[in-house]
């Protein structure tokens, strides 16, 4: 008579296979929480970074002054908007989604709502115009911040936009990894 031979787990060896992944699981969750903090504050510091640079290139390109207005705050409450400074319009409401409106951002309007977790610290001057003869500002640099990281976006006088530590930086947190420079 043929026995054939049968193959299969015992409940044992399921239970320390389902141990070893749960043991796994609990050291991998935590640094992947840091590295979605990570990216959602460097990708709040790079959207404010590149929109300065379209900012300066469409003052230069309309041969018109272009205002970057920002409002900080904690999370979920800050945005910043791209403007045409036209007559008395100093600034524009980043917050005004009604572009009847005439304080309305209307070349574009960032909410923070896309950067959960991310503060934009408030700054001395939150209102900057890019010059339209040569594209160039007054120096300046907006930080932000999460619980563990911080980086700082600053521009300088002809219009560099650039990503660096910032100097000193907020308290409990540590610079963002990928910037090596600290903001002189």
């Amino acid at each position: 008579m043929n026995r054939a031979k049968i193959t299969g787990f015992t409940l044992f060896e399921v239970m320390i296979v389902i141990a070893i992944l749960g043991i796994l699981a609990a050291i991998a969750v935590p640094s992947y929480q840091d590295m979605i903090e990570r990216n959602r504050l460097k990708q709040a510091a790079e959207g404010l970074k590149s929109d300065m640079q379209y900012a300066r290139t469409q003052a230069i390109k309309l041969s018109q002054s272009v205002i970057v207005s920002r409002q900080t705050g904690g999370v979920g409450a800050w945005c910043y908007g791209l403007t045409i400074r036209t007559g008395n319009k100093t600034s524009c409401d980043c917050s005004i989604t009604d572009a009847a409106a005439a304080t309305y951002c209307d070349i574009k309007r960032v909410p923070s709502t896309d950067s959960i977790s991310t503060e934009m610290v408030a700054a001395a001057v939150n209102n900057n115009t890019f010059s339209s003869r040569r594209g160039t500002i007054s120096a300046g640099g907006v930080t932000f911040k999460t619980a563990k990281y911080a980086v700082r976006v600053v521009y300088s006088d002809v219009g560099r936009v650039r990503l660096c530590t910032p100097n000193p930086l907020p308290t409990g947190t540590q610079a963002l990894p990928d910037t090596q420079a600290v903001c002189s």
